[in-house]
C-alpha cells in the first residue's frame, strides 16, 4: 500500500521543522569518570552536567564574525538549578534572543555547587553567568546587556 501524498508531505514537514529547530546537547560525567554526550537529559547522579544549546544549520542562524570573535574571547556560561524556573528561563531566553552562544551548567550535585562557589563565592544565587572571567550574579537584563556590549557581543547578530 502506497502512503498518501498528503500524509507523506506532513511527515516530511514535521521532520524538516524538527531539524530546523535549535537543539540541546547534554554533557555529563558518570560515576566511573566517563564523559557522555546526549540529546537526552542525564540520569540521576550524573556529575559535571552541562547543557549546550546548538543552533540550527540554517545559513541565517550562523553567527556573524563579531559574535564568533566575542564568543572566542569571552565565552558565556549560564549557571542554573533545577528549582530555578521562571528567572532562569528569563536569563536563558535573554541570551537566546540576543543570539549569544552559551553553555548552561545546571547545579545538581555537591561538586557542581563547589565549582559554582569557586567562581562566584557565597551566597548560592542563580541564575548566574560568566562572560569570559567576569561573573554576573542574579539576572538583571540591563547589567547583562551592558557587559555583553562591553566585551563586543553585537546587539543583533546578523551575518554581514
Amino acid at each position: 500500500m502506497k502512503p498518501a501524498p498528503l500524509a507523506l508531505a506532513l511527515v516530511l514537514a514535521a521532520l524538516a521543522g524538527a531539524a530546523a529547530a535549535d537543539s540541546v546537547t547534554w554533557r555529563w560525567v558518570d560515576a566511573a569518570g566517563v564523559v557522555h554526550y546526549s540529546d537526552q537529559p542525564p540520569p540521576p547522579g550524573a556529575q559535571q552536567v552541562e547543557q549546550v544549546r546548538l543552533s540550527s544549520g540554517r545559513a541565517d542562524a550562523v553567527p556573524g564574525y563579531a559574535t564568533r570573535k566575542a564568543a572566542e574571547d569571552f565565552p558565556v556560561t549560564l549557571y542554573t538549578a533545577e528549582n530555578c524556573v521562571e528567572l532562569c528561563a528569563k536569563a536563558r531566553d535573554f541570551l537566546v534572543a540576543r543570539g549569544i552562544p552559551f553553555t548552561e551548567r545546571i547545579m545538581r550535585s555537591e561538586e557542581d555547587l563547589a565549582e559554582f562557589r569557586r567562581v562566584f563565592g557565597p551566597p548560592d544565587e542563580v541564575p548566574a553567568a560568566t562572560v569570559g572571567r567576569q561573573p554576573l550574579r542574579g539576572f538583571e537584563a540591563g547589567a547583562w546587556q551592558r557587559l555583553l556590549d562591553d566585551v563586543g557581543y553585537p546587539r543583533t547578530d546578523r551575518p554581514r
